[in-house]
Order: structure tokens, then sequence, then C-alpha cells
């Protein structure tokens, strides 16, 4: 149950806080205003929280549990290294 819960909410949180960084730089990125992207993966990241929440404990594998944490994590942190360095501009 302490590995559930570690995922559940630390790991959750750092999944959704890399997640909403990425959405954020892609949809500026994509042409929309920069305010209004960081507010639309702001909002979008509640309920991506909320979701790996209830997600992390109705799974029954806790190693698919760690492993989709841990790739989403890869994803995202490919993704806001790739903006960052291919587009400088995006990501500050």
């Amino acid at each position: 149950m302490c590995l559930r819960l570690i995922a559940a909410i630390p790991g959750g949180y750092a999944l959704t806080a890399a997640a909403v960084a990425a959405l954020g730089g892609l949809l500026s990125l994509f042409g929309m205003t920069r305010p209004d992207a960081v507010a639309l993966s702001a909002m979008l990241g509640f309920v991506l929280y909320l979701v790996l929440l209830l997600w992390a404990f109705a799974e029954r594998s806790l190693a698919r549990l760690w492993a989709v944490f841990a790739s989403g994590l890869a994803v995202c942190g490919a993704l806001l290294w790739l903006m960052s360095t291919l587009g400088g501009s995006v990501i500050r």
C-alpha cells in the first residue's frame, strides 16, 4: 500500500507537472498565445491529476502503474528537452 501511495501522490504530481509543462509548450509552439496555453494546460492538469490518483488505486498491477508513470515522465521530459533545444524561445 505504501508503494501505491508513493506512486499516486508524488508520482502523479510529478507526471502531471511534466505533462502540464509539455502541453503548455506544445500549445504555444502550435500557435496558441502563451498565456492561453498556460491557462489551458493548467486547467487540464487538475483533471489529469485526479484521473491519475483514481487510476493508481484502481489498477491491480503495481508494476504496470510504476511503468506507466515512469514512461509518461520520460516522454514528457523528452518533449521538454526537445522543445528547449530546438525552439529555445518556447520554454524559458
